[in-house]
């Protein structure tokens, strides 16, 4: 009686304050981590009663030193489960009413339009750019107003978005993303990043898991490390060394020996393959072979452990050699199919160590298994005091919108907006206001040329004569653009003429899929030319868009990825997702202020990550990550 009579004060106080009758609001929060914990919490004390929460995850030991509603106990539980559990002992109303799935936001079995209509209220507070993406959209077609979010170390965001009132998620095109030449990983690399792609991307999956993949890149030619993929012509052109034969390990042959055999393949032969390529030197300081008769090595568990330090060169030896010999003896079976993981102590040992030498071939000083770690892992270390601040902000903006749609009869097209802000909490003080840490400036209007909110035409360029149906849709479509099940048609519309080029709802595309998914987009039935568009829709985000298609030939230097997406919006060109070197937040000026983070990728997310023609990633989604725009 006495909790009730506590809790019922509580909402007569939160009601006197705000102005806002929660009665019969229900909430969706969507992500239970670091954010999410925090947000429930409020909620619950706040006297929210119907509340339901998504989060796909489970919790892992790394979460407990900042996700304080978990213990130790509920290792390897459902997140949106164990906190539902948590909060229900926290003072509350006696018609509290919480729900909490075990489930991906993007199933659109469970969690499509209808079932975001029966809300009043979406507050995220996800991990990765893909989901925000597609409840930002799922939001807009139901008419839910929706409070986004996301912190990165000691700096975070929160803003308001409403229909037709402010910008949407994706009313700001995607930054240009950082990305890395293959002739860059491959051949000459510079920065201990470039080593641990190579290591991560390229030689664990060589030898681990069944990609065939030459090491170094002969197609390069020049001083100036261009490369053009032609045969070479003329004095001076880099001459192309044979391939090696295959790192495969032969019967008979022990882990052991296997171990040391790749050991000499990729730190002596290959370094004098590329020492070959005399021309790749003329303006560089040549790479030094890593001669394992030459290292007296040491004890490879010790060396293991220390995770503070950078390894020796002899250390990174001992340890690489114990960790693909412990792979091939103990876990054979993964051997083909085995996909890195930072949780994984082999596959972490791997990639530290063969980076470490990979960087002491190359001149690049040698990290510590802990920064290789956050690097090959795109870990960004999440601050609590971070989440817990931005985890306020969004309680206090999700009051100010449901007091204007409360005031205006429910209807939010009516709703004022006014008194909502763009919250950010800012470490990198600069300008006019850098003695504040925390910032409040006003919601900009929605972006007049938005493909998303007002369906703008966006433009497409990329090479029409090598780019498939099938590669337009998987790479643009799906994994930049975060459409989830597409149905695209090619249509001219000054000829009024159009094909099918998918079927969203059938993972092959349907049968207009395996009529046109291998073919070149210049040898489709409607001909490339003015007035000729791809029409995308996704009924499970209840989105259309326009995309005009310009066949261009692009640097490959400059766009590894083959193609250039330029967003109404904006004419500056977004590069695929891809890590992470970020920018640092401002505090002033509308533009300025998108640097303050709006997602990652995840980059970040899922998860991107490149291959041997799109330039390698190194940046992975990590919980309340979010990327700076």
């Amino acid at each position: 009686a006495k909790m009730a009579s506590h809790t019922s004060r509580r909402s007569q106080d939160v009601e006197s304050l705000t102005g806002c009758d929660l009665k019969g609001v229900r909430v969706l929060v969507v992500g239970a981590g670091g954010i999410g914990c925090e947000l429930v919490k409020n909620l619950v004390l706040s006297g929210f009663e119907h509340i339901t929460m998504i989060d796909l995850d489970t919790i892992d030991y790394s979460n407990l030193n900042r996700q304080f509603l978990f213990r130790a106990a509920d290792v390897n539980e459902s997140k949106a489960k164990v906190a539902k559990k948590a909060v229900l002992a926290f003072p509350h109303a006696a018609s509290l009413s919480i729900d909490a799935h075990l489930g991906n936001i993007k199933d659109t079995e469970q969690f499509g339009p209808d079932f975001f209509k029966t809300f009043n209220i979406v507050l995220n507070a996800l991990d990765n750019v893909d989901a925000r993406r597609h409840v930002n959209r799922l939001c807009l077609s139901v008419g839910i107003p929706l409070i986004e979010s996301g912190t990165e170390g000691y700096v975070g965001q929160v803003r308001a978005i409403v229909k037709g009132k402010t910008k949407c998620f994706e009313c700001d095109p995607p930054r240009v993303q950082k990305t890395f030449p293959i002739c860059t990983i491959r051949n000459h690399p510079e920065k201990p990043v470039h080593c641990i792609s190579w290591a991560k991307e390229l030689l664990f999956k060589k030898l681990f898991g069944g990609e065939e993949t030459d090491l170094v890149d002969t197609a390069e030619e020049g001083a100036d490390g261009e490369a053009d993929g032609g045969p070479p012509d003329g004095d001076g052109a880099a001459a192309a060394p044979p391939p090696p034969p295959p790192l495969k390990q032969q019967e008979g042959e022990s882990g052991a020996d296997f171990a040391r055999r790749v050991f000499s393949a990729v730190f002596e032969d290959d370094v004098q393959r590329l020492l070959n390529m005399e021309v790749l030197w003329e303006k560089r300081r040549p790479p030094v072979k890593v001669e394992l008769a030459k290292l007296a090595l040491p004890d490879a568990a010790a060396t293991a452990r220390e995770e503070q330090r950078a390894w020796s060169v002899e250390e990174s030896a001992a340890v690489l050699l114990a960790s693909v010999e412990r792979i091939f003896t103990q876990r054979a079976s993964e051997v083909g199919s085995l996909a890195f993981d930072k949780d994984d102590d082999d596959a972490m040992d791997f990639v530290a160590a063969a980076a470490n030498l990979r960087c002491a071939t190359f001149h690049i000083p040698l990290q510590s298994r802990w920064e290789i770690k956050g690097i090959a892992g795109r870990i960004i270390h999440a601050i609590a005091t971070t989440n817990a601040v931005i985890a306020g902000f969004i309680v206090l903006e999700a009051f100010k919108v449901l007091r204007s749609v409360q005031a205006a009869g429910g209807d939010l097209s009516k709703a004022s907006i006014d008194a909502c802000r763009y919250c950010v909490c800012n470490r990198h003080l600069s300008g006019p206001k850098e003695n504040q840490l925390l910032l409040r400036m006003r919601l900009e209007a929605p972006e007049p040329k938005c493909y998303v909110c007002t369906g703008s035409t966006s433009t497409l360029e990329l090479d029409t004569a090598s780019f498939t149906v099938r590669s337009l849709v998987e790479q643009v479509v799906i994994k930049f653009l975060s459409f989830n099940k597409p149905t695209i048609d090619l249509t001219n519309e000054l000829a009024d003429k159009t094909v099918l080029l998918w079927e969203g709802e059938d993972e092959g595309g349907g049968e207009e899929g395996e009529l046109h998914g291998d073919k070149p987009l210049d040898s489709l039935p409607v001909k490339l030319g003015p007035g000729v568009v791809l029409e995308v829709e996704d009924t499970t985000q209840a989105l259309k868009c326009k995309i005009a298609l310009t066949h261009t030939l692009l640097d490959k230097e400059e766009h590894p990825s083959g193609f250039r997406f330029i967003a109404a919006a904006d004419e500056a060109a977004a590069a695929p997702p891809a890590p992470a070197e970020e920018d640092s937040p401002g505090g002033d000026g509308s533009r300025k202020r998108r640097k303050v983070a709006e997602g990652d990728a995840a980059v970040a997310g899922a998860e991107p990550s490149g291959g041997a023609g799109s330039g390698v990633v190194v940046a992975d989604d990590d919980d309340d990550v979010i990327m700076l725009e």
